[in-house]
């Protein structure tokens, strides 16, 4: 086996960052970042599809690890809160880790240890597929990334004993950059120390990737942590691999940052299209339901679908504070208007909202 790597602080890297080399994908990157933020911020998506956009992030950053949940049937176990599926479990903690992640920055400020720990805790807690117990800590023993499919060890990682102060450099940096380089080339960075160190024993890919959009929102680069990179970095994940590895085995950063100004500068223009088009359908239903009727109660119970698209009665009573008859008697609304569609059992009936799961 390869002997493990010897990685350096990461202030090092910036040593051999030449931005003449991605100046342009740079300047595409921050204004499609700028752009997409601002398009966000005056959205009803703002809010309202949060929920559904965390477990479509959990589902294509699980995806990477080898689950094979779909987004439908995610969503749907989540809304009938079904714990029996791994693959879904695994989604529904990244789409919690990545909320608490959210909230502690709010709360606190800053990162720190604490906070990573608790966000791999809650990625591999409960009826997960997961390869260690230790969970919410550090890893003690070596570990090594392999090939799927031939099972060739690619990279091993620093030794055990080197990961606390490597992750202490990592998390003194995230809290303040020392760098003259642009926020997105120091999250580019960021996520690749982060990789090199490789400081769990499982569940290095899904927090790296999570602690993408948690810096940029800390640094106000993004008013929320909602630039979600895993699709884009699934669709290319083998040369996703290859560049993370690159930068190791020939300090090819300049590489790196380039591709990951690439990904985010796909990904805004994705996710920008998707809100406006998100958008537009608010509207549009939102006046079938005044031809339907006047009812705040049609509304209410519509707007739900906004949040998760697959529901049952029972999570828009909670959601809501409105009654089982008043529920229902609107969901029969809504059917019988071909908005949502209801699925073939008598009793405890899931409703989706196709329209809305076909844009995100």
């Amino acid at each position: 086996m390869q002997e493990p790597f010897k990685a350096k602080n990461i202030e090092a890297a910036f040593e051999s960052i030449d931005k003449t080399t991605f100046f342009d994908e740079l300047v595409d990157s921050v204004s499609r970042l700028k752009v997409y933020g601002a398009v966000l911020q005056r959205s009803i998506a703002r809010e309202s599809c949060m929920t559904s956009m965390y477990v479509k992030e959990g589902v294509y950053s699980s995806r990477m690890e080898g689950t094979k949940s779909s987004l439908e049937s995610s969503l749907e176990k989540v809304a009938l809160e079904d714990e029996s599926d791994k693959d879904v479990n695994e989604v529904r903690n990244y789409a919690a880790a990545t909320r608490y992640g959210r909230e502690y920055l709010i709360r606190v400020g800053e990162f720190s240890e604490e906070m990573l720990l608790e966000m791999h805790r809650i990625l591999l807690s409960g009826n997960v597929h997961k390869t260690t117990d230790q969970v919410g800590c550090y890893r003690t023993e070596q570990n090594f990334i392999q090939n799927e499919k031939s099972k060739e060890v690619t990279f091993v990682p620093p030794e055990a004993k080197y990961v606390k102060p490597l992750m202490d450099n990592l998390i003194a940096f995230m809290n303040k950059p020392e760098s003259s380089e642009r926020n997105l080339v120091n999250v580019a960075v960021i996520h690749e120390q982060f990789e090199t160190i490789h400081p769990f024993a499982d569940g290095n890919g899904r927090v790296g990737r999570m602690l993408i959009p948690l810096f940029l929102f800390k640094e106000r680069e993004i008013e929320r942590p909602w630039l979600f990179l895993s699709e884009a970095i699934g669709k290319e994940k083998f040369r996703y691999y290859k560049m993370l590895n690159d930068v190791r085995t020939n300090n090819a950063w300049n590489e790196w940052i380039k591709f990951f100004l690439g990904i985010v500068d796909k990904q805004c223009v994705k996710y920008e299209q998707n809100v406006l088009k998100i958008e537009e359908l608010y509207k549009v239903c939102l006046k079938k339901l005044s031809d339907i009727s006047s009812s705040r109660l049609l509304k209410q119970v519509f707007e739900c679908f906004f949040k998760t698209p697959i529901l049952n009665s029972r999570k828009i009573e909670r959601e809501t504070g409105l009654s089982n008859t008043s529920v229902n008697r609107m969901l029969d609304k809504l059917v019988e208007n071909n908005i949502v569609f209801a699925d073939s059992k008598k009793r405890g009936n899931v409703y989706y909202f196709y329209d809305l799961i076909e844009l995100l």
